[in-house]
């Protein structure tokens, strides 16, 4: 009698929702992949660290490389860009976002996964086919946009203000990210980049307005 009344009074466990699902697949499909490398992890390693069956997993994911770029992708969906302030310049813009996207490119975990990606993508042209489907392409294009409307502000064309915001992006993050993700450097500092971001800003601002300016004919 007494069995009976505890198990009716028990609390039932609250249902998981399938964002949630999600989320703590990617979490353990992450911390697997960087304890064993993407080659050695398995489907079954991460079933296991996430508490979960295979047919759940493959109902969310289609493959482990998929699964792979899914915590790609979820990393770059959460950064959050500053808004501008009120008082902001184009440059104070510019800095912003550029530290925003150095400290995110920069920090360890991220650092890893490239590693991770960049190792496997010598051995298999599956990881360039899935980049290009990937929303990481969605999320990297999000990322670009405001340095793109910024520089189409300063009167150029949609091709010149993609090209000279990838030419900002690498003068001001390019080394950093670069000698990072080889070991031949340590992060930098946030002031460090910081300064690094408003120089590079300032030299490309400079260099905008002198191309926008017509050019110079002898009389």
């Amino acid at each position: 009698m007494l069995g009976r009344i505890c198990k009716a009074s028990r609390t039932p466990e609250p249902r998981i929702t399938p964002d949630e699902r999600l989320s703590a697949l990617l979490e353990a499909a992450e911390s697997v992949f960087l304890k064993k490398g993407y080659h050695l992890a398995t489907m079954n390693d991460i079933a296991k660290a996430a508490g979960m069956s295979k047919k759940t997993i493959y109902a969310m994911v289609e493959s482990k490389i998929g699964l792979f770029f899914s915590i790609l992708a979820d990393h770059h969906e959460k950064i959050a860009l500053p808004a501008p302030e009120p008082d902001w310049s184009v440059a104070d813009t510019l800095t912003a976002h550029l530290v925003t996207l150095g400290r995110f490119l920069l920090d360890p975990a991220q650092i890893a996964l490239m590693r991770l990606m960049l190792a496997e993508y010598t051995h298999s042209s599956d990881f360039g086919r899935h980049f290009m489907r990937s929303k990481l392409v969605k999320a990297k294009e999000r990322l670009e946009e405001t340095l793109i409307s910024i520089t189409r502000a300063q009167g150029f064309s949609a091709a010149d203000a993609k090209e000279f915001s990838a030419m900002l992006y690498g003068m001001a993050l390019g080394e950093f990210q670069i000698g990072t993700l080889i070991g031949f450097r340590a992060p930098p500092s946030r002031a460090a980049l910081e300064a690094r971001a408003r120089r590079a800003v300032d030299i490309f601002l400079a260099g905008c307005a002198a191309a926008a300016q017509p050019p110079v004919t002898d009389i």
